[in-house]
Parts: C-alpha cells; sequence; structure tokens
C-alpha cells in the first residue's frame, strides 16, 4: 500500500423505488354512505385500457337506499297531479260562479234601467239595491276566482319543488351507484396505492373514505427515484447534487441523475416508528420505458463530497494513536507517522499532511474506523 494522487468521492447512500414523474390520482367518490368498502380491485401493476375497470365499491346499502329513493319520487308525482286536478275543479268552479254572477248583474241592470219617473219611488229604490248587491257579488265572485288561481299555482310550485327535490335525490343516488365503479380515464399501468392506516397495499375489504386515493395511473415517459435520507445524514444531501442509481433489478444498468428536492421536515416512515427520514426526489436524466417501471427498487449513491488530486490514503493502514485524538499511519517498515486526514470514503481518506506521495504502508494491526461522511467543512481528525 501506498500514499497515491488522485480523486476522492464520497458517497451518501440512498434507497427508494422508481417513480412517474406526474400520475394521475383517483380518490374514493363521495356518497351518501361517507366510508366505503373495497369490493374489488385491480392488480398492481396491470396495464389498463381506457375505460378498463380500477376498483369497485360495496353498493348494498345504495342499493337499499335507491328503492326508497323511487318511491319518493312516485308519491310525489302521485300528489302533484292530485292537486292539479282538485284545483282544476276548484278554479273551475269559482269562474262559473264569477260568470254566473256577472250574468246576475245584467239582468238587475235591465230593471235598474227603467226611469224613476215610470216606476215608484219604492220600486226603483229595490232596483237600484237590487243591482249595487249583484255588484259586489259579482265582483266577489271574481276576486274569489283569481284567488283561487293565484293559490292554485303557488301550491303547484310547492308540491313541483317536492317533486323535483325526490327526482334530484333519485338521480343522486343513481349517479352514487355509478359512481362506485372506477374505470380507467386513460391508458397505463395500474398502481394500488399504500394504505397509511395498515402499513401495506390497500386490498379487497379495506374500508376507504372520501378523497381517498384508491388508484394511481402513472405517466411513464418521465421517470424518477423517490428516495429516503436517515436523519442521521441530515444536512449532507442538497438540491443540485449528482447521483448514480442502480435499479436492483437491472443492476448492469447506471442511471444519472441530479437530487431535484430534498424535504425539510423528517417523517416516520409508518404508525410508531422511531425512525425518521428525509424525502428525497432524483430527477433521471433520461426515462427507458423497455425496462424501467414505476415500484421497482433502487439503490442510488449521491457525491456528498468531491475532492479532486488530493493525497489518498488507504484506511487499513490508519490507527487510533496513543493521543485519544490522535490518528497514525502505520509503514512498511512497522513504525508510525501521525497524520491529518480530511473526509474518507469507505476504502480510503484524503491526506491532508504528514506523509508524501509515494510514501510505502504497512498494515495496521487495528484497521481506524473513520467516518466516511466528515463532511468537508468540518475541522479534520488530528
Amino acid at each position: 500500500m501506498v500514499v497515491t494522487r488522485g480523486d476522492l468521492v464520497v458517497p451518501v447512500l440512498l434507497t427508494g423505488e422508481l417513480a412517474a414523474d406526474k400520475s394521475r390520482m383517483i380518490s374514493a367518490p363521495r356518497t351518501e354512505t361517507f366510508a366505503l368498502s373495497i369490493q374489488w380491485l385491480a392488480t398492481d401493476g396491470a396495464e389498463v385500457k381506457q375505460g378498463d375497470r380500477l376498483v369497485a365499491f360495496d353498493d348494498t346499502a345504495l342499493l337499499d337506499s335507491i328503492a326508497g329513493r323511487e318511491l319518493e319520487v312516485l308519491d310525489a308525482d302521485n300528489e302533484l297531479a292530485n292537486l292539479r286536478a282538485q284545483q282544476a275543479v276548484e278554479v273551475a268552479e269559482k269562474r262559473f260562479a264569477a260568470r254566473e254572477a256577472a250574468v246576475e248583474v245584467s239582468k238587475t241592470q235591465i230593471d235598474a234601467s227603467v226611469s224613476e219617473q215610470i216606476l215608484s219611488r219604492m220600486q226603483y229604490s229595490e232596483y237600484q239595491l237590487q243591482l249595487g248587491r249583484a255588484q259586489l257579488a259579482r265582483d266577489a265572485a271574481s276576486t274569489d276566482a283569481k284567488t283561487a288561481s293565484s293559490g292554485a299555482k303557488l301550491e303547484d310550485q310547492v308540491k313541483e319543488l317536492a317533486y323535483d327535490k325526490a327526482v334530484r335525490k333519485y338521480d343522486a343516488a343513481k349517479r352514487e351507484i355509478a359512481a362506485l365503479t372506477i374505470t380507467a380515464p386513460q391508458a397505463g399501468v395500474m398502481i394500488v396505492p399504500d394504505n397509511p392506516f395498515e402499513g401495506r397495499k390497500l386490498q379487497v375489504g379495506d374500508t376507504v373514505f372520501p378523497g381517498f386515493t384508491v388508484a394511481e395511473l402513472p405517466d411513464l415517459t418521465v421517470m424518477v427515484v423517490r428516495a429516503v435520507l436517515s436523519d442521521v445524514d441530515d444536512g449532507r444531501v442538497h438540491p443540485g447534487m449528482k447521483v448514480s442509481c442502480i435499479l436492483d433489478a437491472h443492476p448492469t444498468r447506471k442511471l444519472s441523475g441530479l437530487v431535484r428536492s430534498v424535504s425539510p421536515v423528517a417523517r416516520e416512515p409508518e404508525r410508531g416508528s422511531v425512525r425518521r427520514f428525509f424525502a428525497v426526489v432524483i430527477e433521471l436524466d433520461q426515462t427507458d420505458q423497455s425496462f424501467m417501471r414505476p415500484g421497482l427498487s433502487a439503490r442510488a449513491e449521491v457525491e456528498s463530497v468531491r475532492r479532486s488530486d488530493v493525497l489518498l490514503i488507504p484506511r487499513a493502514a490508519l490507527a487510533q494513536g496513543q493521543d485519544p485524538l490522535g490518528i497514525v499511519a502505520q509503514l512498511e517498515d512497522g513504525s508510525s507517522v501521525p497524520v491529518e486526514l480530511g473526509p474518507c470514503d469507505a476504502h480510503q481518506c484524503e491526506l491532508l499532511s504528514g506523509l508524501e506521495e509515494g510514501a510505502r504502508l504497512g498494515l495496521a494491526p487495528v484497521s481506524l474506523e473513520v467516518d466516511p461522511a466528515q463532511p468537508p467543512d468540518e475541522e479534520p481528525a488530528k
């Protein structure tokens, strides 16, 4: 082993899975029953065409209620028809009475039109009184006819509103039943989302609520890697860093990309977990649909530290010195030399001082456990 000169790259290892950059999320519908039970679910990863069934919910409760809604519509329709028939009779009677009163006025007008000089004062006054009474009766009958017609219209509107309300409720129930079967709005691959309460994929028999994502149709033209960063590595990964990804299903294919984003808050991966992770999105340089599928597990190496043209010393030649804070390098002749180190990867460290390039080294009795994740801006170990 010798001290060499070269480039040092300290990676941060992330695990994640391949995912579509954009997906069409399909949610559970809003129904009268609120909570819905999944009765049928398409296979996770199945290729679907537009119009294919994705999810079907249990419709037993709605089928029971729609029969009652239909009876309400029939009752409201019968009440409206009966009311209109009754109103037609009442209005016709009032109008007939008004016409009779008008005829009576015409009759009394004949008698009242006789000259006062021909009749006695008493007879003339009686004819005038009869005319006045007939006119009052005519006016009252005409008012009753108009009032009956207006009242009939108002009652008709009330019953018609009740009928329309019953029809709307019935139509809404039919739409809810139709919405319980979700079909694919476009061709793609069916992705079954996770059940956050159970820590697994959704399955038949699970209960979901309105707005709950029950299916996902990803856009496979642009793929990303959604990885997780342990909270103990906070600050070691930033947007813009270069990344090299390998899919576990295709270990010979290396994918390059950049870190697009790192979530600002670490969250638990599942309920009750003591671990915390930051969500990391890695944007890949290219997407090959021939072998890249959502859900494939992936490993990513993020270049958190890069040193160019620096002295490199193997970690196998390093050991802890007598000083608890000191590090020594084991030489080929068996002696040791104190050294100053920069960041390290799994096999070698940056040598800041203590030895020159080409120095020959020996295997340390106990190799030094140096944190390969030591940030470059920290003071190097001494």
